[in-house]
């Protein structure tokens, strides 16, 4: 992966999925914004392979690291964990759960599949957001209905848009920087409603206030991973297709309210870098 500075410092550790293509995704490339953002200095965990963010706390992910490590000699390397979840609720086995470090998660289920202790802070970073970027009015979505697929799924169809107010996609496929995640950024906030098929798009539109779903779209995406995410705040949502459907349960739920009484502070206080110091 291309090198990023942390307060003048390279970590050369930090993993997310597809940062080594052309084109990343949305939400895993968030890591970008919180390297750029929210830390600051060295790690604090030295000899870890380091996961800030998504679904990434999985044996596959386990096994490769420690794979590598083995073929380098290496016989204390660790995974470090903070906010990530798991994609299902299977435990890891024995000797690769022994080799992460959980310095939070990103909900409950992750926290029971792993067998964590219930004071594990609880929250994925992505809510941490309007901490540290605030956005600016991007003129394609600004007042419209923001549909986003999942990077692997298709385009909203016309059944899906049908009765959708004026409307734009946008694919979470984005290069690998901190600033085409920031204008993806604007994009959401700037949205009346957000669609939602990728689930960081429903992250970051609930962080930053923007009434959304969960969009069935042509397919979801581990969904144990998005009940995941809304069991740190003791919510469940449902998918929809449609925008009207969509809205009329956004308005009967509130998620916004529940995520509200989310304390962000217990992860915070675990990071895994020194934070800036305006937070």
């Amino acid at each position: 992966m291309a090198a990023r500075e942390v307060g003048g410092e390279t970590p050369k550790d930090v993993f997310f999925w597809r940062q080594d293509e052309r084109l990343g995704n949305f939400g895993d490339a968030l890591t970008l914004v919180l390297l750029d953002r929210l830390f600051e200095g060295s790690c604090l965990y030295p000899d870890h392979a380091i996961h800030l963010i998504g679904s990434v706390i999985t044996a596959a992910r386990t096994k490769a690291v420690l794979r590598e490590a083995k073929r380098a000699g290496d016989e204390t390397r660790r995974l470090l964990f903070w906010g990530c979840g798991k994609k299902d609720g299977l435990a890891l086995d024995e000797e690769a759960h022994r080799r992460c470090t959980f310095l939070g998660v990103r909900g409950v289920l992750t926290r029971e599949a792993l067998g964590l202790g219930r004071d594990t802070p609880l929250g994925d970073p992505a809510l941490l957001l309007p901490r540290i970027y605030r956005p600016t009015t991007h003129p394609a979505t600004s007042g419209r209905v923001l549909w986003v697929p999942h990077v692997h799924f298709g385009d909203p169809t016309p059944e899906d848009l049908d009765g959708c107010p004026d409307h734009v996609v946008m694919r979470p496929d984005i290069p690998n920087t901190a600033q085409d995640c920031e204008r993806f950024i604007d994009a959401i906030a700037s949205a009346r409603f957000v669609m939602a098929n990728a689930m960081h798009a429903a992250i970051v539109a609930l962080a930053y206030g923007v009434p959304f779903a969960f969009w069935s779209g042509s397919g979801v995406n581990a969904p144990f991973k998005w009940a995941d995410f809304t069991s740190a705040f003791g919510v469940e949502l449902d998918f929809h297709r449609t925008y009207a459907g969509a809205l009329a349960a956004y308005d009967r739920t509130r998620p916004d309210r529940a995520v509200a009484e989310l304390d962000l502070t217990p992860l915070l206080k675990v990071a895994p870098y020194r934070l800036r110091e305006r937070l």
